[in-house]
């Protein structure tokens, strides 16, 4: 069975970021700092336990 990742752009944490996700379970979590118009920093959360405390309601549809 064939699975498909899903990328939804996002606020986190007040940065230009992504939550990612596979079959709608929730895969990690990316921030952007962003300095002199380029990515100077990249941040993934992808532990399943601190994911699984996140509060992400506000990307449901």
């Amino acid at each position: 069975m064939a699975t498909s990742a899903v990328t939804h752009p996002a606020l986190v944490n007040g940065l230009a970021g992504l939550v990612n996700t596979i079959d709608g379970q929730l895969i990690s979590v990316m921030s952007f700092t962003i300095s002199d118009s380029k990515i100077a920093a990249i941040d993934i959360l992808s532990d399943p336990d601190r994911l699984a405390r996140l509060d992400l309601t506000r990307l449901e549809p």
